[in-house]
């Protein structure tokens, strides 16, 4: 996993992974289908099952940034190394959501 910072066009492709156009690349992560959900997780190097089991539980955009360990262990998400770098990848998201609702707050 990246760590360092995102440049703006890496972040919006980041964003809504199904999206065509920039009005949906901007869409929050809460509002996300379960479609695009699936599309963030296929995303994830080795996370072919995570699309499967990701439609299984109808896992959309807002349950997505819901997901703690005990969730995804009750999914069926293996090993428990697999569940914590999806978990880091899940804080990635959730705090670049964060950071981009505070700067449309102050008008940036």
């Amino acid at each position: 996993m990246d760590t360092g910072v995102q440049d703006g066009a890496e972040a919006s492709l980041e964003r809504c992974p199904m999206a065509e156009d920039s009005e949906e690349q901007q869409r929050p992560v809460a509002q996300w289908t379960v479609a695009e959900a699936g599309a963030w997780l296929a995303a994830r190097s080795g996370a072919g099952e995570l699309v499967e089991l990701a439609h299984e539980h109808e896992v959309s955009g807002r349950v997505l940034l819901r997901l703690t360990e005990g969730t995804l262990r009750r999914m069926g998400v293996t090993p428990r190394s697999r569940r914590r770098e999806l978990l880091r990848e899940l804080l990635q998201l959730r705090l670049q959501e964060e950071v981009e609702e505070l700067l449309s707050i102050v008008g940036q």
